[in-house]
């Protein structure tokens, strides 16, 4: 399955639409970090959806794979395993013919869908245009501004998109979907992208010497990886600045348990050092 990331326009640094205006100005919006929702204009389709769990599945399975052809026996694979061919084949044709009338309730029974195609050999395609807002689609376009400003030498633009990043991925890909084993590349794709998030604003916060987003995005790290060594001593090192020299000891003991315990190594020069700031602060 392919990552969503080539469907919408490049929003270049110099464009002064912000991010927030074209999700205001759409048509249909989806959000899929934390609860799923979907509206049409301001209408939510939530009990529509709710009465159609399969139809919210294939849906979810489009806004993810906008152009990506997906074939019939495809989707009776990831959402109809348990039932016999004849009778998924049958379910699959009803839950699209439901899930066309959610999208679009004027479509009369003959009338081709605007977003959802399909081919003489019963292979399916979803089309979004410019009246379709995601926030999927939303953190890559925040992700790649943030990417330009950084580049650029702007931290505090950069630290802005980043952190918005961060508020997405923070949530979640569709959390209520965790034993969907088709979401698993997805979730891999936006968790790395909050790590480099988190491990560019670590950074930038703590050349700005702004303390509390150091933590605030150190700990955010440490939820997603507690190995991590960059968000351990950046961690530490701020509670250090603070004079907060039990904070700092406490952190860094249980960094150093983790290590030993669970990898059965030893930190590295740097920590040696960081815990001999911190025996020097208690004399």
């Amino acid at each position: 399955m392919t990552i969503m990331q080539n469907e919408s326009p490049r929003l270049p640094t110099e464009d002064p639409v912000h991010p927030r205006e074209y999700e205001y100005q759409a048509t249909y919006r989806g959000y899929l970090f934390g609860s799923f929702r979907f509206f049409r204009g301001e209408q939510s389709t939530e009990k529509l959806l709710h009465r159609r769990n399969k139809a919210r599945l294939i849906l979810k399975w489009f806004l993810l794979n906008p152009g990506t052809l997906g074939s019939a026996d495809e989707f009776i694979d990831l959402f109809w395993p348990e039932t016999s061919p004849q009778q998924a084949l049958g379910n699959f044709h009803v839950t699209m013919h439901h899930l066309r009338r959610i999208l679009e309730p004027e479509l009369n029974a003959r009338q081709e869908s605007t977003f959802i195609h399909r081919r003489p050999n019963n292979f399916y395609w979803f089309q979004m245009d410019e009246n379709w807002w995601m926030d999927t689609r939303d953190v890559e376009l925040l992700f790649e501004r943030a990417h330009d400003y950084d580049r650029q030498g702007d931290d505090r633009r950069a630290t802005y998109y980043y952190s918005r990043v961060a508020g997405y991925c923070s949530q979640g890909l569709l959390p209520e979907d965790e034993s969907e084993e088709w979401l698993l590349p997805y979730r891999r794709h936006y968790k790395q992208m909050y790590a480099q998030a988190l491990k560019r604003l670590i950074h930038l916060y703590t050349q700005r010497n702004e303390l509390e987003e150091v933590l605030e995005y150190g700990y955010q790290s440490l939820v997603l990886d507690p190995y991590n060594e960059t968000a351990t001593w950046s961690i530490v090192d701020a509670y250090l600045q603070q004079e907060n020299i039990s904070g700092a000891q406490r952190r860094l003991d249980v960094f150093w348990s983790f290590l030993q315990q669970d990898l059965g190594l030893c930190p590295n020069k740097e920590f040696a050092v960081l815990r001999e700031r911190i025996r020097s602060s208690t004399h």
